[in-house]
């Protein structure tokens, strides 16, 4: 079967199930790598192990190629009755390094929001935080669709309700009543909604005017920022998949690893150290216990306390 064809078979396929412009996009440019590579479709590992060996860049930029191959072939191979190498993703799967997910600290999250100087910066980012919504998903905020302790976001895998506080909800009621109506809470000078990129440049300009620096400036940390205290602070993972709009659980656990200061805060708790010290009291006790009986039986008559002594054990 030529891979081209099957690439085409696939992208409809995603095209009837609606998936989103982006994923397709996403998976169509991989696959067109794939295509350059074989014209005709390899069925053996072999084939796709030499493949994904050859892909330049981060193992990130690996993984991504064995997702989409991955997706690509569940699909093809019950279409066509042809074999699924990449069901064998125990040998194929690319290995990543693990990564510190980037958070801002309180005292950090808190300059972060005074930064803000304008009603629409305050909203977005108080929005932002209190509620762990992706940017698109602040981006494309209709206005209707804000209500007395929730908001419905278009996520990626579509609208679904996610709580917020009372002092989100009267910051965003209080900008629209600034702007006026419009279609969204956010919006550009001709009425649309703020681009993604947008969005990023405010939070990286904002998180900078803060003393705030790292690998992660953009709205993702804010997001991230949300998902590790939820958790830190007693929330459970099932009710943060549902506010995060995670369809896999697994990706929220991701949340539950807690950074640095936690442990540093939890190895304080429990060091065994704590349970020496605790011993070493016990002991000092004891040992003034024996010195304090030492004194008394010294000034016992000699032969009384001497007996006494013997009898104890002291000497």
């Amino acid at each position: 079967m030529r891979t081209k064809d099957a690439i085409a078979t696939f992208l409809n396929s995603c095209r009837a199930r609606n998936l989103k412009p982006s994923t397709i996009r996403w998976y169509s440019q991989r696959l067109a790598v794939f295509d350059r590579c074989y014209p005709e479709l390899p069925e053996d590992i072999t084939t796709l192990e030499t493949f994904l060996a050859g892909i330049d860049g981060t193992p990130e930029n690996k993984h991504a190629y064995f997702r989409v191959l991955r997706a690509f072939y569940r699909f093809i191979s019950p279409r066509y009755q042809i074999a699924n190498p990449m069901s064998m993703t125990d040998t194929l799967e690319p290995r990543r390094s693990k990564k510190v997910m980037s958070t801002l600290e309180p005292d950090e999250a808190l300059k972060f929001l005074a930064s803000a100087e304008t009603m629409r910066d305050k909203a977005l980012f108080t929005l932002m935080l209190d509620s762990g919504i992706r940017t698109t998903e602040a981006a494309t905020l209709l206005q209707r669709n804000i209500f007395t302790e929730t908001v419905i976001v278009n996520g990626k895998c579509g609208e679904h309700e996610v709580p917020i506080t009372e002092e989100t909800r009267r910051l965003l009621i209080a900008l629209i009543a600034q702007d006026g109506p419009h279609k969204y809470v956010f919006h550009n000078p001709q009425g649309g909604p703020l681009s993604r990129h947008t969005i990023y440049k405010l939070v990286r300009h904002h998180m900078k005017k803060a003393g705030i620096d790292g690998p992660k400036m953009g709205g993702h940390r804010l997001r991230h920022t949300f998902g590790r205290f939820y958790l830190a602070t007693g929330g459970d993972t099932r009710s943060l998949q549902e506010i995060l709009g995670h369809s896999d659980i697994t990706t929220t656990e991701k949340y539950s690893s807690l950074n640095m200061k936690d442990i540093i805060k939890k190895h304080h708790q429990h060091t065994p150290l704590k349970l020496v010290h605790g011993a070493a009291q016990g002991v000092l006790i004891a040992d003034e216990l024996i010195r304090e009986v030492e004194a008394i039986l010294i000034k016992q008559p000699e032969t009384g306390g001497a007996n006494k002594q013997k009898q104890i054990g002291f000497f």
